[in-house]
């Protein structure tokens, strides 16, 4: 593996020595590699791709957040403050990002397991119209952030292909096409953790008489939640 990686490596450099130092003669040529490995020529747009999976992790996360802030414990509250002031005081990215998953991924644990409390669900009974609102479209905007997800998968699958399937896209967008892959495997653990929330919320929302409507369609607005989503 480790052959392999230094042989890339090599190749890599290489390539990108001799696109970085043709002359003005080869600059026709150069126009010809622009062109075969712009994303507009292969079809492929990671940028677009990459801000739209942006948008709905960041509707998961904000959604997740409203729904755990209504159902957990003061105590689950406080655990999760604590992690939240970690990420806040966190530098790297990469760090960053990994918080931010364990944040959503705790919170959605939670979620599904007071959710299903019974005791929770008589209290459920008691709240009043506003937490119902805010329990309702913080519902709401959760399954469209599962929904978009859901079509950004295929979309992102075949624009990762359409640039490693191309030798140039492979070699100029490797940095871009990481990112598409971190993108998808994030989008694909959202669809898998929204499905039991969902099928968990459903009974605590039926015992506080709240309509559970989930969005139908991936381009449908999210809804304004008191506090701002």
């Amino acid at each position: 593996m480790s052959a392999r990686i230094t042989l890339f490596s090599a190749l890599f450099a290489g390539v990108l020595f001799w696109l970085f130092t043709c002359t003005a003669a080869n600059a026709g040529w150069l126009d010809v590699i622009n062109t075969l490995s712009s994303p507009a020529s292969s079809g492929a747009d990671p940028d677009a791709f990459l801000a739209k999976a942006k948008a709905s992790e960041h509707l998961i996360d904000k959604s997740s957040d409203s729904l755990f802030k209504a159902v957990a414990s003061k105590e689950e509250e406080a655990k999760m403050e604590e992690m939240k002031q970690k990420l806040h005081e966190t530098t790297d990215d990469k760090e960053k990002n990994t918080l931010r998953q364990q944040i959503t991924e705790s919170e959605i644990a939670t979620i599904e397991k007071r959710a299903k409390d019974k005791e929770l669900q008589e209290q459920a009974q008691h709240w009043d119209e506003k937490k119902k609102r805010h329990v309702g479209n913080s519902f709401y905007n959760f399954t469209l952030g599962s929904l978009q997800a859901a079509t950004l998968v295929p979309e992102g699958t075949r624009i990762a292909n359409s640039i490693s399937n191309n030798p140039v896209n492979a070699i100029i967008l490797a940095f871009k096409l990481n990112s598409v892959y971190e993108a998808l495997k994030s989008l694909t653990g959202i669809i898998s953790n929204t499905g039991k929330v969902i099928g968990a919320m459903q009974p605590l929302m039926s015992a506080a008489n709240i309509e559970a409507k989930p969005a139908s369609v991936a381009t449908e607005a999210p809804r304004e939640i008191e506090g701002g989503i």
